[in-house]
């Protein structure tokens, strides 16, 4: 054969054998590798969403019976209560993924051994397919060398490890399991929120905005926190249900503060606060109406008990100080001052020289005060100032007006000033423009286009 010919033959047979182990390596090894693993699973095929009834047992714990009703997981023993959609569907993800791990039973074992004499936990689960038969798990005592349990399938022959977190995360008592929602409401379709616990109504006005009313006062709600409220409300969820019947000290007698919130429609739904819970942090709830009586956790407490000023929209002015980069300040028969960042620092334009003894001016400080400035009183909007004594304007990084605020005189303890985003008249601390210079500053001769020449 010739020199070129063995060359050939030898490429093709590397070819072949490159070849080869690719399909060995990249498709057979991987797919005989899954097959191994899918034999372990002890109830191939399970379809979780096909389940209509578990049944679990547990040494020292009344059974709990899980049954779907209309779609949906229901405690029927040792409580008739809804269940817990997400712990429910935790037991049968396990269920479906569970394997059968080293087969210890043999010739001279017995099921005591194991602690499968007695078990020491099952699970029972019955697909909906009529006639289809319930499947058993049974596990026993806990493997000397940990991580792993002892188990077995009823029906198939040999005992056998399986990992200790299986057991543990199917074996659950009904409180885990219980649904603990306190109520359920979406928060579009709020209408208004009666708090008489803390003494204020939050309601919706035929516009869509939000207004918070305490006492005397009627003020607008600021959306985002109305929204975080609502969200908070209608998510409600408890760390326990001390009770189905609502039978005990709870502190949930007929006066009891509450809050009562109006849907759409008219319906409205009434959350009774009790005492604090007791052993423990926390404390009592109820749904008026309702027998069950949830304990929440302690924290959740600022949110039944919100105060009206958290919602309250009491900022006199509109503009985030972040995305500010001039403005102007006119006063009648002044020339109008003018500050610009540059490079994130503030300066006057045209620019001014230091003076002895003079503090420099507080930019970022300025812009803050009238971010934060709170309103002292509200004023209809006939009285505009006809002749403001200085408006501020506030301009973005590109260019456009965020803000406009006029001041106009004193009124009482404050001076009137108005909020061309907020579409305001307000009463405002009469201080907001002190430390601003009474005039333009001159500019720094060197950097007058004139010196620059």
């Amino acid at each position: 054969m010739k020199e070129g010919s063995r060359t050939l033959v030898a490429l093709g047979a590397a070819l072949a054998l490159g070849t080869g182990y690719w399909v060995w390596a990249v498709k057979i090894q991987p797919r005989r590798a899954q097959e191994a693993e899918d034999a372990k699973l002890l109830f191939k095929g399970l379809n979780p969403a096909g389940t209509s009834e578990i049944l679990l047992r547990k040494a020292g714990y009344p059974d709990v019976l899980l049954r779907k009703v209309q779609g949906q997981w229901r405690l029927v023993t040792p409580v008739a209560a809804p269940a817990d959609p997400a712990a429910v569907g935790g037991i049968l993800t396990q269920l479906e993924q569970a394997k059968r791990g080293e087969v210890v039973s043999g010739p001279g074992t017995t099921l005591r051994d194991f602690g499968l004499d007695h078990p020491r936990g099952a699970v029972t689960f019955s697909p909906d397919t009529p006639g289809a038969k319930a499947q058993v798990l049974y596990f026993g005592i806990d493997s000397p060398l940990g991580g792993q349990t002892y188990a077995e399938v009823e029906g198939r022959p040999g005992v056998f490890l399986t990992d200790l977190y299986v057991k543990d995360a199917i074996l659950k008592d009904a409180g885990q399991l219980r649904d603990k929602t306190v109520w359920s409401f979406q928060r579009d379709d709020v209408v208004s929120v009666r708090s008489g616990i803390s003494g204020f109504t939050l309601e919706r006005n035929k516009d869509g905005f939000w207004r918070v009313v305490a006492g005397a006062r009627n003020e607008p709600a600021k959306p985002d926190q109305v929204q975080q409220w609502l969200d908070v409300l209608s998510s409600l969820r408890a760390d326990s249900v001390p009770s189905e019947t609502g039978r005990g000290k709870f502190g949930l007698k007929a006066r009891a503060r509450s809050l009562t919130v109006t849907l759409k429609g008219g319906q409205e739904m009434v959350l009774r606060e009790g005492s604090e819970a007791k052993p423990g942090p926390g404390f009592y709830v109820q749904v008026a109406g309702q027998g069950p009586v949830y304990q929440l956790p302690e924290y959740q407490k600022a949110q039944i008990e919100k105060k009206a000023d958290g919602l309250m929209d009491l900022d006199a002015f509109g503009f985030d100080t972040s995305s500010v980069g001039r403005f102007t300040v006119a006063r009648p028969g002044r020339k109008t001052l003018t500050a610009v960042r540059a490079d994130g620092v503030w300066g006057w334009v045209p620019a001014a020289p230091p003076k002895p003894g003079v503090r420099a001016f507080d930019f970022p400080g300025f812009l803050a005060s009238l971010a934060h400035t709170q309103v002292l009183g509200r004023l209809p909007d006939a009285d505009r100032p006809a002749h403001p004594v200085a408006t501020v304007t506030l301009y973005g990084d590109t260019g456009g007006v965020l803000e406009t605020v006029e001041f106009g005189t004193r009124r009482g303890p404050g001076q009137v000033a108005t909020s061309a985003t907020k579409h305001q008249v307000v009463v405002v601390p009469v201080n907001l423009l002190d430390g601003l210079p009474q005039h333009a500053p001159s500019a720094t001769p060197a950097l007058t286009p004139t010196a620059a020449r």
